[in-house]
């Protein structure tokens, strides 16, 4: 039996709450108004003069391989910068979390460096853990000092993001996570994407935890820098 994404009114509420006790003062955009951001099955406004702007809720079917023939609703909860940077096209990816892994059986990351993704065959085999919402750049796209390189170096040059990042993905379990920051697709924001789809506990526990909304946070604020030297939209 399906596990009906319809009925995800509750996961809205527990997110709510969650990232009310986070102090974000939450509200949930109706659905085709104008400022919400689109490509999810929710919008969340956040509290404004805050680096990061704005949640959305994604659902989909998972399959359950061990209960033949069912499926169940997997979440993830994207952040996003409102507006867009100078240089960027729609939907593309700016820059992404590379991790070093070490071991056969029980793989760990032993490391973690920010990349542009340069090439689309290339993905399965670099980045075998993500579908993010955006492409990679194209031919043209990337030029010495660009927004594409001037986030990475940022974000790179972070040292407490980096050691958040680490302390977050060591305490893991499975595939670790990776984090992608990417245009949307209709020039309305800049989105902070993790790769992992999650149980509603799981998802709680992961994406409205205060380890990881600092790290968005920071995400944010870098990606608000980057806007302030190449230009683009704000609002």
């Amino acid at each position: 039996m399906m596990a009906p994404i319809a009925s995800e009114g509750g996961v809205v509420d527990l997110i709510l709450k969650a990232l009310r006790d986070l102090n974000l003062e939450p509200r949930v955009i109706p659905r085709g108004r104008i400022d919400e951001l689109r490509g999810g099955s929710s919008c969340f406004d956040l509290k404004p003069g805050e680096t990061i702007d704005a949640a959305i809720l994604l659902g989909k079917q998972s399959y359950a391989a061990s209960r033949m023939g069912e499926s169940e609703a997997k979440y993830r909860i994207d952040y996003a910068v409102r507006g867009t940077i100078g240089g960027v096209l729609p939907r593309r990816v700016l820059t992404r979390t590379t991790p070093e892994l070490k071991g056969l059986l029980r793989r760990r990351v032993v490391g973690l460096r920010w990349e542009i993704p340069l090439e689309d065959r290339g993905e399965g085999r670099r980045f075998p853990y993500l579908r993010s919402g955006g492409r990679t750049p194209g031919p043209g796209e990337l030029w010495e000092e660009g927004p594409h390189q001037k986030l990475t170096e940022k974000l790179n040059g972070d040292a407490e993001l980096m050691e958040s990042l680490m302390n977050f993905v060591e305490g893991g379990k499975g595939d670790p996570l990776i984090i992608s920051v990417f245009s949307d697709g209709w020039g309305a924001s800049i989105r902070i994407s993790g790769n992992l789809w999650l149980r509603t506990h799981e998802l709680l526990a992961v994406y409205t935890s205060p380890a990881y909304l600092g790290i968005a946070e920071r995400i944010g604020g870098h990606i608000k820098e980057v806007r302030r030297s190449f230009g683009g939209l704000a609002f």
